[in-house]
């Protein structure tokens, strides 16, 4: 039983008891004031579920948008690989010899050596004896990488 056939019952028990007319009539005009706020009520519920559910696939699309535009988490380009991957086969490589294995520029080994160990993903291998001579190893960071991306 919902409360519209409640009150109408409520009504039908005041007039078979006797109430007054005016107190009835009192009755009759509460419930139909509460009928029409419940329809307007119920009017502004379906309205409001519908702009819900709008807003929940805006924000689905939203989302899938933004996913495409997310940089791709593997962030290191085909040369920068090959360079942690003879690092983890050779360690303690000058730079003019990674160049040199890689078939790269000294200048474009040095770009990659220097976002990788910006990244932490290589560092220096032993002690430095002269500037220039440096070499270097894989660190952590970089085996990490090369494992979680099968590359060893």
């Amino acid at each position: 039983m919902n409360w519209q056939e409640i009150a109408g019952s409520v009504v039908n028990a005041l007039r078979n008891a006797g109430v007054k007319k005016d107190i009835i009539d009192l009755q009759e005009k509460q419930v139909a004031i509460f009928r029409d706020d419940v329809a307007v009520l119920t009017r502004k519920l379906e309205v409001s579920e519908s702009e819900t559910a709008d807003l929940k696939k805006k924000v689905a699309d939203l989302q899938q948008q933004l996913e495409r535009l997310r940089p791709q988490t593997s962030g290191l380009d085909e040369t920068a690989v090959k360079f942690l991957q003879l690092l983890a086969q050779q360690p303690g490589l000058r730079i003019e010899q990674i160049a040199g294995y890689l078939s790269l520029s000294k200048v474009k080994a040095e770009y990659h050596r220097d976002n990788l160990m910006a990244a932490e993903m290589i560092g220096y291998h032993g002690a430095i004896v002269e500037i220039g001579d440096e070499t270097y190893a894989l660190r952590r960071k970089g085996r990490e990488y090369l494992a979680n991306h099968g590359h060893i």
